[in-house]
């Protein structure tokens, strides 16, 4: 099949482009190239068993024609529908033609790209290529920009999908760069300053609560974290009205950096605590693509953003701080900070009378324990919307796992002094105590906790994921406001 999108008469000698050619079987393969000039190269890689292999999916080739040099990819698509089959493929190509220094790609083949695809080849490709600039004292040079082309049949409409794909992925990577930051350079207040920029002249309405607004507004849990730093806490309310629906909100924790407080981190535990504001990045970046997209939708995006620091004006264990709702809490270990930050912007989003509430948190180390780095963690109440998040993970590609939310786990709670802990003093079902302790705060309101503790952070580079901080979290809250009625 010759590409729509390629005007030459012969598809296979376009000067200095590269073919990505997509196949399922070898006679499929065979059908497709028979008669071109790349027939003897895909001969030669049958006959010498190159092709079909499983675990190198991406087999690459020198074709040499008339003076013309081309590069062919050939990729093993064996199961469309596995998750992040699409995503990985692209990722792994988007590395290895940056490698070869190929930067104009036709994506074609015997088993042509179909719409519904073209999405997740898109942001694998994009999310591959990512690469975070640092600050390096020699200054890099500028990154060449790839020339994608996408073969699909006639007639086909692709563009939404290819601007979704982008934007998506465009909005992971920005979560990646505000988690990859170095806490010195990404502080409360920076963090404020970069999302103002962000959105600045657009339709998403900014709303800054500083210290003195947030003692107002009887904010005690979240000040009392961010006492014990020299950096002034904020909390950040965005808005997109594009409805006149009730909102829904997304509430992401900001940590830009945590010690542990007085109960303070193991050393080896510290050195990834510049991404313990995963959550609030993956927010302000899911706005970030909602308002790129031009979703009719009412949304909001609460960021409480501290850092987390031991020093003489530290709160401490023992301390009984009063939330915004009037809940007190007894403080057992200043280490559970985040759930305290959220308590408070969890009151303020039930202020919103919402339809949803959604909030994402690099919460508990206990969910690594339970899922390894493979899945995130969700809970929440009515069961509805959970089944709603999980039945999209595999459209989405973020894996999520759904923990309990049993009303036994408040009993861990229990405290003689306040009217609960921050944390249970054994380490028992550390996700989902912090979660019950996250559901005294929003009230009656349909509620769904994400902690991305677990996938926060890729250690190494393996398909469309890249060895930092992830962005995770990202493209599922993108998928929930986009699907929530």
């Amino acid at each position: 099949m010759k590409s729509p999108l390629i005007k030459q008469d012969d598809f296979w000698e376009v000067e200095y482009v590269n073919k990505v050619i997509i196949y399922k079987t070898i006679n499929e393969l065979k059908r497709y190239v028979k008669g071109e000039v790349v027939e003897s190269l895909v001969e030669h890689y049958y006959k010498s068993d190159q092709l079909l292999q499983k675990n190198e999916p991406i087999k690459q080739g020198v074709l040499s024609h008339q003076k013309l040099i081309q590069h062919i990819y050939f990729v093993y698509f064996d199961q469309m529908s596995a998750v992040n089959n699409v995503r990985n493929i692209a990722g792994d190509l988007a590395r290895q033609a940056r490698k070869e220094k190929q930067f104009k790609l036709i994506v074609t083949g015997a088993h042509p790209l179909k719409a519904d695809t073209v999405q997740q080849w898109c942001e694998g490709f994009y999310l591959g290529d990512y690469e975070y600039k640092g600050y390096q004292s020699e200054k890099r040079p500028a990154r060449k920009a790839f020339n994608l082309v996408l073969d699909v049949p006639k007639q086909t409409d692709i563009s939404a999908a290819i601007k979704r794909g982008f934007v998506v992925a465009k909005s992971q990577n920005m979560a990646r760069d505000l988690a990859n930051t170095p806490a010195n350079y990404l502080t409360p207040k920076e963090f404020m300053t970069m999302t103002k920029k962000r959105f600045s002249k657009t339709g998403v309405s900014i709303k800054v609560y500083d210290k003195k607004s947030a003692k107002k507004k009887g904010m005690g849990a979240f000040l009392a974290v961010s006492q014990g730093s020299s950096q002034e806490p904020y909390l950040l309310e965005l808005t997109l009205n594009q409805s006149k629906e009730a909102p829904i909100v997304m509430v992401g924790k900001g940590v830009t950096f945590d010690t542990g407080g007085i109960s303070i981190k193991p050393s080896h535990s510290m050195s990834c605590m510049k991404g313990d504001m995963g959550g609030a990045a993956a927010v302000c970046a899911t706005m970030s693509a909602l308002e790129e997209l031009k979703v009719k939708k009412h949304v909001k995006a609460l960021i409480p953003l501290v850092e987390n620091m031991p020093s003489a004006n530290a709160y401490k264990p023992g301390d009984v701080i009063t939330a915004m709702n009037k809940k007190t809490i007894e403080v057992i270990n200043t280490d559970a900070e985040g759930r305290l930050i959220l308590a408070d912007a969890l009151c303020l989003a039930t202020t919103f009378k919402p339809k949803l509430i959604i909030d994402i948190a690099t919460l508990t180390g206990a969910c690594s324990v339970a899922l390894g780095n493979v899945a995130s963690a969700v809970l929440g109440s009515p069961q509805n919307v959970v089944d709603t998040i999980l039945s999209k993970q595999d459209d989405v590609g973020e894996r999520l796992w759904q923990l309990p939310l049993y009303d036994e786990y408040l009993d861990y709670l229990k405290s003689s002094v306040a009217d609960f802990t921050n944390c249970a003093e054994n380490r028992l079902a550390g996700t989902s105590t912090a979660a019950i302790f996250l559901k005294q705060f929003v009230g009656e309101s349909s509620w769904v906790h994400i902690d991305i503790a677990s996938t926060m952070e890729n250690k190494s580079t393996k398909g469309y994921q890249v060895k930092g901080m992830n962005g995770s979290g990202t493209r599922t809250l993108i998928q929930a406001i986009l699907t929530t009625s």
